[in-house]
């Protein structure tokens, strides 16, 4: 019964409990998000989109920094809950939450200036196929921004969601490479628990 509740962390489903576990998720991830977004140099024209947006609540921060922000999640219970925080923006016409892949985003090449990922590449069935149609929407110098909790399995803060719902963690170094490979130049940065953000920019 733990264990089913916590499969909600993978993709929420559409009962109580999914409903629950999103709008935790919105709080408990805020410090993390918080000291991701500060490496992002948003600016009003800009076009965002937020991968595995769950309850919304980054949409709703980079709504009050860009013009347009989207938000994409393969979880009917996340693009509800993040529709409902963001409902205002949405009936302005300054917000799209969809529900959707991340290796098939339905947008145009080159048409966004960051796209985010906090909280969700674990749960990606092939990262090098995400991060190439991440590379395909980018326009050329945009940021791919990733924020994890943990940047190896091994960490404290990560491993025991990680040998409980078996999902991958990735380290900074085999982030930067599968990156490079496909067309950007990357960094990451780690803070005193191990936490990480890798910013990307498309080349």
């Amino acid at each position: 019964m733990f264990k089913k509740f916590f499969e909600n962390v993978i993709k929420p489903k559409e009962n109580l409990g999914g409903k629950i576990m999103i709008k935790g998720m919105n709080k408990g991830h805020e410090k993390l998000a918080s000291w991701a977004r500060s490496f992002l140099d948003i600016k009003e024209g800009d076009k965002i989109i937020d991968l595995g947006c769950g309850g919304g609540r980054n949409v709703q921060y980079f709504l009050t920094k860009a013009k347009y922000v989207y938000g994409l999640d393969y979880s009917k219970m996340s693009v509800q809950v993040s529709r409902e925080l963001n409902e205002k923006e949405i009936k302005d016409g300054r917000c799209e939450i969809f529900e959707g892949d991340v290796s098939e985003i339905p947008l145009e090449d080159e048409s966004l200036d960051i796209v985010t990922a906090f909280e969700t590449i674990y749960f990606w069935q092939d990262i090098e196929k995400a991060f190439k149609e991440i590379h395909r929407v980018l326009v050329v110098g945009g940021t791919f921004l990733i924020c994890n909790e943990g940047s190896a399995r091994e960490n404290t803060n990560i491993k025991r969601w990680a040998d409980m719902l078996d999902f991958n963690v990735y380290t900074g170094d085999k982030l930067t490479e599968v990156l490079e490979k496909i067309g950007f130049s990357a960094e990451y940065h780690l803070d005193e628990k191990k936490h990480i953000v890798v910013i990307a920019k498309k080349l």
